[in-house]
């Protein structure tokens, strides 16, 4: 399935809150419980930071999802920001997004934090990325570069 980025504004605010909504509400209802002004301002905050490293993905000019890989001050690269929604999810673009940054980041250390029950954390694990840390809520996970030997 071919996908297309589009730089993140801030009038994507009410998509990016039904994304996460449809994404992530019953684990966070589960964990902190959901609250819909809290959310925005979460969004807006993570927008507010990372506004220029965000991107909407793009399925035959729909919105489909959103991604944002920053960098830190020691150049390791983050994934902060990555979801689909469901009707478009087991479809590949997942994959091919993480093999696609994996591969323009290949020198570069790339972590990402993910909910310990999202089923997002195989897809993560098939790509490379192995848990080095968790927190109650999440796993801490990271792909290092490969390292020639000689």
């Amino acid at each position: 399935m071919e996908y297309t980025f589009r730089k993140c504004n801030n009038t994507d605010i009410k998509f990016i809150y039904k994304l996460k909504e449809k994404c992530f509400k019953w684990y966070v209802e589960k964990i902190y419980g959901w609250n819909k002004q809290m959310q925005i301002e979460l969004i807006q905050k993570e927008m507010d930071e990372h506004l220029d490293d965000t991107s909407i993905i793009q399925y035959k000019g729909i919105d489909i999802g959103i991604f944002t890989l920053y960098y830190d001050e020691i150049g390791d690269a983050c994934v902060d920001m990555f979801a689909i929604l469901p009707d478009y999810q087991g479809k590949g673009i997942g994959t091919q997004i993480l093999i696609n940054v994996l591969e323009e980041n290949k020198n570069v250390r790339i972590y990402l934090k993910t909910y310990k029950e999202n089923s997002a954390r195989i897809l993560y694990q098939r790509v490379g990325f192995s848990k080095y840390d968790e927190t109650e809520t999440h796993w801490l996970m990271e792909k290092f570069p490969k390292r020639d030997l000689l």
